[in-house]
């Protein structure tokens, strides 16, 4: 899984070690494998043990493949799972791609000795990693699911790894163990908690995923707090992110699927091909200034859709050379997709953004390059519930 790793992105030595040193087969006895599509309901899947020998090849691959284990199967104790088929409910649990959590570690830069807030731990890889660089005595565990931080804080013991852990709401952080050296939140926020802010050393480090209803184009945000306390912040588009913060839905192709290949539209020629898909400030910067649009990552052609609306387009090359937007609904998707296009060339095609927090919460994102600079707000964050209060599990 390393050497994977290593061929994909360079690793920072002292994650290196801590990834070969992972024992996933300890923090992760048991692990489930979809039996259908995943766009597919009712979901199926099978429950590996890795204490059984029939099961026992699939669960190493499984573990060790580098991608996402599902770990939890409709908020079940873990200590409870017996091994087998189960149909229908949800996935409540699954661990980070196994590339996106070396990244995020490698840009954090943690080391000996740091203290380390580990935000939505879920089943604790991110966790274990931070024990085995900081010192298990110096991280900290948040997750909302007492299940979870119970069977992560017994599996660790048996290793020897002691870290704290809080049940409650990751929002909130841990602020009576604080502060932090190193934060990082396993789940997407649609803008920084003030809680972490307040809770980041000075001279500390934060890592998150900003997200908007859009799976599409997540944005990674970077937290630095100078040796003064001064915050400073950084907004990049990424391939991949955290999934959303528990609440947070979000916008989804699936209704529209079999509808867009069946009805056709209006049609147009346009200049503008298909922005490439690494181009990911560009599709950051559209995900917040043209907000409500999804894409549909499966079809041939780019698809965007904006369910609320009831409206998409499908972009394909023309042949003359060119290329055509067949449009359905009243949102015209594809005229938003130009004049943003437009706006972040005039900007200087920026990559990364700088994201601003005022002392009252209020965070602005500006590109500040090129002769029109890129500007908008993230939204104030507000709570449909009041958090439960935190508990810590030893």
């Amino acid at each position: 899984m390393v050497t994977r790793l290593e061929a994909a992105q360079p690793l920072n030595p002292t994650v290196r070690e801590a990834l070969l040193a992972l024992r996933l087969d300890v923090l992760i006895p048991r692990a489930y494998v979809r039996q259908v599509p995943d766009d597919v309901e009712p979901g199926v899947w099978k429950l590996l043990d890795g204490s059984h020998p029939q099961d026992l090849d699939e669960w190493i691959k499984v573990l060790y493949g580098g991608d996402s284990i599902r770990v939890q199967h409709d908020g079940e104790r873990l200590d409870r799972q017996r091994r087998g088929m189960v149909t229908g409910g949800r996935m409540t649990s699954m661990s980070s791609v196994m590339r996106m959590t070396a990244a995020f570690l490698t840009e954090l830069q943690p080391e000996r000795g740091q203290s380390f807030l580990d935000l939505g731990s879920g089943a604790g890889v991110t966790g274990m990693l931070a024990c085995l660089i900081c010192g298990s005595e110096r991280v900290v565990l948040v997750d909302r699911d007492p299940h979870l931080v119970q069977a992560v804080l017994e599996r660790l013991e048996l290793l020897g790894l002691r870290p704290r852990a809080i049940v409650g709401d990751g929002y909130l952080g841990a602020p009576g163990l604080g502060p932090y050296h190193r934060v990082l939140s396993g789940f997407a926020v649609e803008a920084l908690p003030m809680e972490w802010l307040d809770q980041l050393a000075a001279g500390g480090r934060l890592l998150t995923t900003i997200t908007t209803r859009s799976p599409s184009w997540p944005g990674c945000a970077v937290v630095e707090k100078t040796p003064k306390g001064r915050v400073e912040a950084t907004l990049r588009g990424v391939r991949s992110g955290h999934r959303p913060a528990y609440g947070l839905q979000w916008l989804s192709v699936l209704a529209h699927r079999e509808r867009i290949a069946a009805e056709s539209g209006t049609s147009r020629s346009t200049m503008l091909a298909p922005p490439e898909n690494g181009a990911y400030g560009f599709w950051l910067a559209l995900d917040h200034l043209a907000p409500g649009l999804v894409r549909d990552y499966q079809a041939e052609h780019l698809t965007l859709v904006a369910p609320d609306e009831d409206s998409w387009v499908v972009v394909r090359p023309a042949a003359d050379g060119g290329w055509t937007a067949e449009s359905v609904g009243v949102r015209p998707i594809w005229a938003e997709v130009e004049e943003v296009h437009a706006r972040w060339v005039e900007a200087g095609k920026p990559s990364s953004y700088r994201l601003d927090v005022a002392a009252d919460g209020a965070q602005h994102v500006t590109s500040d390059t090129g002769s029109g600079s890129l500007k908008w707000a993230l939204p104030t964050r507000t709570q449909a519930e009041v958090p439960s209060p935190a508990e810590e599990r030893a």
